[in-house]
């Protein structure tokens, strides 16, 4: 682990704000300095960058407090550009049901019930009915091992929801309910509702769920924070902030609760006038807060087979999924966050909802030539036609790689063959001029950076399947990979000019691992171990 000593004292009284970092392999991803071994930091930025201490001593003005790093490989800050850091507070509070199996899930809700108080709300998350034989799971099912609390498990892309039928009836769902615009409700051959919800159909039960079911956001908060921040993620992007959430936030960022920097795009509708006319506030809380932009749901997923396809599913043929805007209603939010100078990401998974969102952006933005830096969440599945557009205008594909590990089991079924080589497609935007972004998007998949490098890197899963990888034309370079989520990431943020590399004048935001992503075995990028995280020169030991 690095160490800690103090210069011999040299000048009157100690600046904790003035470090040196010595002795690290620094990969810094600046083309100007490439590798490094020395870093001086004075009040959270760098003074100096590069291999002499003595020259590193000299850019600060008082006695500093010098790490040694003892040779480990260091590399800036990660963004994770598309993530929920309340939500995963909450996932970390809630049942845990990844990767289990029909009967586990069931074993785990009846557990949680059987320590509860009847009525009492049960939450989970996880469940994947791809890993189970039968399709749809049933509130039935539910019903035997929880009948007495209403049950709510989001499914892991949170598209959908698996509920039992106490909450079907205390959110007033019943046989003949028609499906909400934007959701549908799964039936039985009876017509009855079966128990699981998809889209917009969620909100009928979300109505009648206590707000906030006594849990302290604040504790759920500081959970995330940590589990974050072991992973090396100085900065986060929290895509989809509920208004409501913001004073929570906020506060949090008083409280000295807030080690990474946070960025945050709210949900444009409902529309709050109180926050989202105000318009974007970046490098608030002295670079710790930032409020970016506004986020929209396009569509839902493909595994939930909610995304908006141009052609019907293969294993659903006819069945196209559903869109949420309107064109009308989608271009009328465009146009208010472009004349409130909010930046935009639009989730689009399916073809034809990228297709909707950018015709939608090319009519609001017509000849403007200002340097908006609009975003395209997820961007699965693209025409080619509208891959061009996308480049020409200069939106932003933001891809979440780690969740390919599970998507390429899945997808094959949804797409059929013939749609694969449009989806996933990373490489062809990178050999087009163009550049991706990369996030977790947890809670649905792990926020471990490493995972998504991986992924990126091998089209695989951790299994190193499928052999040579799902799409392996479309992978990316080690080096691709890592500048998605450090100076693209950065740039796609407006941040270029104090995150995304160790340079001088940038915030002093690194991470110490425990070996070199560039060159290591390939599967060993997955199993990267971060060591210790800095955030403005500030060290957090694991």
């Amino acid at each position: 682990m690095p160490e800690t000593t103090k210069t011999p004292p040299e000048a009157a009284g100690l600046d904790a704000q003035a470090v040196v970092f010595r002795s690290g392999r620094i990969l810094t991803m600046d083309p100007g300095c490439p590798r490094a071994s020395v870093l001086a930091c004075l009040g959270g930025r760098l003074s100096y960058v590069g291999d002499d201490f003595r020259d590193a001593l000299a850019t600060l003005p008082t006695e500093a407090e010098v790490v040694d790093l003892k040779g480990r490989n260091v590399i800036p800050g990660l963004i994770d550009s598309h993530a929920h850091v309340l939500a995963e507070g909450l996932r970390l509070a809630q049942l845990d049901l990844a990767g289990l199996d029909f009967e586990e899930t069931l074993e785990t809700v009846a557990g949680e019930a059987a320590g509860r108080p009847k009525g009492s709300w049960i939450h989970g998350r996880g469940w994947d009915q791809n890993l189970w034989d039968g399709g749809w799971p049933t509130a039935v099912a539910l019903d035997q091992v929880a009948p007495d609390n209403p049950v709510v498990l989001d499914r892991i892309d949170k598209h959908s929801i698996w509920v039992n039928s106490l909450a079907l009836r205390m959110a007033g769902i019943a046989a003949g309910q028609a499906d909400p615009e934007g959701g549908e409700i799964v039936r039985d051959p009876q017509g009855a509702p079966s128990g699981v919800l998809i889209g917009r159909a969620m909100a009928l039960v979300g109505r009648a769920m206590p707000a906030d079911d006594g849990l302290d956001f604040l504790a759920t908060f500081r959970k995330a924070m940590g589990e974050l921040l072991g992973y090396g993620l100085t900065t986060l992007v929290d895509c989809a902030t509920r208004p409501a959430d913001y004073p929570v936030l906020a506060g949090a960022v008083e409280q000295g609760l807030l080690k990474a920097r946070l960025r945050l795009y709210f949900l444009a509708e409902p529309w709050v006038h109180d926050i989202l006319d105000q318009g974007p506030a970046r490098g608030l809380y002295g670079g710790r807060l930032s409020l970016d932009g506004l986020k929209l749901f396009s569509d839902g997923s493909l595994g939930s087979r909610s995304a908006w396809l141009m052609e019907g599913y293969a294993d659903r043929p006819g069945y196209r999924g559903g869109h949420i805007y309107s064109d009308e209603a989608l271009e009328a939010i465009l146009a208010r966050a472009r004349d409130l100078g909010w930046q935009v990401a639009i989730h689009v998974i399916g073809d034809a909802a990228v297709a909707q969102a950018v015709a939608a952006m090319a009519r609001v933005l017509g000849h403007d030539r200002t340097d908006r830096r609009w975003r395209l969440e997820h961007y699965q599945l693209v025409a080619d036609a509208d891959r061009e557009r996308v480049l020409s205008m200069g939106l932003i594909p933001s891809v979440q790689s780690v969740g390919l590990m599970t998507d390429l089991h899945m997808a094959p079924a949804r797409l059929g063959q013939g749609r694969l080589r449009r989806a996933y497609a990373w490489r062809d935007v990178i050999d087009r001029g163009g550049y991706v972004i990369n996030g977790s998007d947890c809670p649905i998949e792990s926020p471990n950076p490493f995972l998504g490098m991986y992924a990126a890197v091998t089209r695989k899963d951790l299994k190193r399947n499928p052999p040579g990888g799902f799409g392996p034309e479309q992978a990316l370079s080690r080096l691709e990979a890592l500048s998605s989520y450090t100076v693209w990431a950065a740039r796609a943020a407006f941040a270029e000019d104090g995150l995304g590399s160790i340079s001088p004048g940038k915030h002093c935001d690194f991470a110490v691992l425990d070996r070199d992503i560039l060159t290591c075995p390939e599967r060993g990028i997955a199993g990267t171990r971060v060591l210790a995280t800095v955030v403005g020169g500030e060290m957090i030991q694991r």
